[in-house]
């Protein structure tokens, strides 16, 4: 199980990590905002005073293309961010539990120190167990009496 300090310390790292992405969304929302936004009211001149004209909707549409890529680059950074920690966090936890299991070998033949052969089960090989209540052999792979 992840510990508290390595969760803490993780969402800590996804809190820096979004903070990080937004700013960056922050900025192309706010560069492409003020390069259209003065070009999106149309102005003309009368003796020298500007007077609003009409609007400008190309540089609308523009302002609001760049708005939705700055809201996209926030949450894909963050969500990515998300992936990225929660599986380097259960990859760690991984590889820290596989290395406390022991794994033992497993004997690949049953060796016997008697001189009688012991029976084997014919569908998959496994020695066959002899059940005195029932006068026979049982295979408990197959789950089978013989």
């Amino acid at each position: 199980m992840v510990s508290w300090g390595r969760a803490f310390k993780a969402a800590f790292v996804l809190l820096a990590f979004t903070i990080v992405w937004g700013i960056i969304g922050a900025i192309i929302i706010g560069i492409g905002t003020f390069a259209l936004a003065p070009s999106a009211i149309a102005y003309e001149y009368y003796y020298g005073v500007p007077v609003p004209r009409g609007i400008n909707w190309g540089a609308i549409v523009g302002i609001a293309i760049v708005w939705i890529i700055g809201i996209l680059v926030i949450y894909l950074g963050s969500y990515a961010s998300y992936f990225k920690i929660l599986t380097e966090l259960i990859v760690d936890e991984t590889r820290k539990i596989s290395q406390t299991i022991v794994t033992q070998p497993v004997a690949t033949q049953a060796t016997q120190v008697s001189s009688t052969p012991m029976p084997v089960c014919p569908k998959c090989g496994t020695p066959l167990t002899y059940v005195q209540q029932y006068q026979r052999w049982y295979c408990p792979t197959c789950r089978e009496y013989q």
